[in-house]
């Protein structure tokens, strides 16, 4: 069919446009680039790590090793995707004549039929450019899967590390961050609560408040905040018990899936005085992987996660006589009363349950 003036310009127009964008397509530069994106992420791997150990974070001892590996890899990587970009732009050097012939075509064309013949002309030219462009990034897909993997380890790690450092409360000596979430404790029946975040030690667990609450309300709308930042409670690791980690339904309609965390504690807790806690863990955190990071800790195969310097030294001998071990007193210093609670792994204190007094172990 003939096309009139008006319809056969917008399609010589649609195709110069194709024709154009193809040409620029046909240099692979967005290939090159992908490759010196990936380039900067390798190497900023090591800033990264730099980073969290000057933090004072102490575990994480695989995901720095993979960090060097992939730094050890990345040579060979880059010598692949060269060599497969210069082959594909080689396979391509004809694309600037095919092009010029299908503009040509496109010139003299005044029927639809002479346009989409065109069109299929520069979509089987596009199709030439994207296995070109697959062949030079199928070089380096599964190591960029890779590298991008521990970066996000690295960044959630530094995120912990500088909330930990953040913190209200003051850590046990030689107690150690190993991991943090974004959560949510619902402690009252209407899934409501404090948010803040969900700490986990080699030595306890704790939820601290940190968010920022309305002062001063209009028509229901906060018009005032201020931030609110304590522990809410903490629990000695070997006092915790995972009682159940599940997905519920939430959000608008039900539709959402909310990452539902419920933690038992047979031992005395820090702060507010709780039996069991139940908590939603927000920012992507998954409560599967974080049920198994608690029974990781108690364990103590976290250890094999602790960095060299980290990890404990062999005591040189010495000519005066070791310290022998603090004794765990079995009644009360300031009432004399026998203690009948367990001593767990991370437990730091114990209070008595008749005077209230406080004993540090």
């Amino acid at each position: 069919m003939q096309l009139d003036a008006e319809t056969r310009a917008r399609r010589w127009s649609a195709l110069q446009d194709k024709a154009a964008e193809l040409q620029t397509q046909a240099s692979l530069n967005h290939a090159l680039e992908a490759v010196g994106d990936l380039e900067a992420r390798v190497r900023g791997l090591a800033d990264k790590i730099h980073t969290l150990r000057g933090s004072g974070y102490r575990y994480a001892q695989t995901v720095e090793a993979r960090a060097q590996q992939a730094a050890d890899d990345w040579p060979a990587i880059r010598r692949q995707a060269d060599a497969a970009l210069s082959r594909a732009r080689i396979s391509l050097s004809s694309l600037d004549a095919d092009i010029a012939r299908v503009l040509s075509q496109g010139r003299r064309a005044a029927t639809t039929n002479d346009f989409n013949a065109a069109d299929d002309a520069l979509e089987r030219v596009e199709e030439r450019i994207e296995q070109a462009s697959r062949g030079v990034t199928g070089t380096f897909d599964n190591f960029a899967a890779r590298v991008n993997a521990v970066n996000r380890e690295l960044d959630h790690l530094i995120w912990a590390a500088e909330a930990w450092a953040g913190a209200s409360f003051d850590s046990y000596p030689d107690e150690a961050l190993v991991d943090a979430a974004k959560a949510q404790w619902i402690a009252r029946g209407d899934d409501e609560g404090p948010k803040g975040i969900f700490f986990l030690t080699d030595a306890r667990v704790i939820m601290e408040q940190k968010e920022k609450v309305a002062t001063k309300k209009v028509l229901f709308i906060a018009t005032e905040k201020k931030l609110v930042q304590e522990m809410q409670f903490a629990a000695p690791i070997g006092a915790v018990e995972v009682l159940d980690a599940t997905d519920a339904r939430g959000g608008f309609l039900g539709l959402g899936k909310r990452e539902m965390l419920t933690l038992q504690f047979t031992a005395a807790t820090e702060g507010k005085r709780i039996s069991r806690a139940v908590l939603r863990l927000l920012g992507g955190a998954d409560n599967e992987k974080w049920a198994a990071r608690i029974k990781q800790v108690q364990r103590g195969d976290i250890a094999q996660e602790a960095i060299a310097s980290a990890q404990p030294q062999e005591a040189a001998p010495e000519s005066s006589p070791a310290t022998p071990p603090r004794e765990i007193p079995t009644h009360c210093p300031a009432c004399g009363a026998l203690f009948t609670q367990s001593i767990v792994k991370g437990m730091k204190e114990l209070r008595c349950e008749y005077c209230g007094a406080l004993i540090r172990l």
